[in-house]
């Protein structure tokens, strides 16, 4: 019997950010679920138990990556968690993230795009 595939929910509002994120973590063989606002995020982490979350934390609509940060702690609190970027964020606004139950904060544009997803990866097999 072949062990259950890890899933992972990509959230963006950059429609190429999830695209190319779901096909790099899919190659790894992960299963991939994408939304690109924070409520679908949402809808998704209560509707479907998940093993990772990539989110990016500024979105427009009022939902943003902070809101689903609290539901993923709510609705899947084993799922580990990546905080996204591409806005200009002070030292002390990531470590207030980091310290909210994030596991890894990535600024966007991703120096590495290999190393980066390398990196997500590794967390959903790692200890919380």
């Amino acid at each position: 019997m072949a062990p259950e595939q890890k899933k992972i929910l990509i959230v963006d509002d950059e429609e190429i950010i999830v695209d190319i994120l779901k096909r790099r973590f899919e190659r790894m063989g992960f299963c991939v679920d994408t939304a690109c606002e924070g409520a679908g995020a949402i809808a998704i982490i209560k509707a479907h138990a998940v093993d990772l979350v990539i989110c990016d934390i500024r979105m427009p609509n009022g939902t943003d990556g902070e809101d689903v940060l609290r539901a993923a702690r709510e609705f899947v609190p084993g799922a580990r968690f990546v905080a996204m970027s591409g806005h200009i964020m002070t030292d002390e606004s990531v470590k207030t993230i980091m310290n909210s139950g994030v596991s890894l904060f990535l600024k966007k544009p991703f120096p590495s795009l290999g190393e980066a997803t390398q990196q997500m990866a590794n967390l959903i097999d790692s200890p919380a």
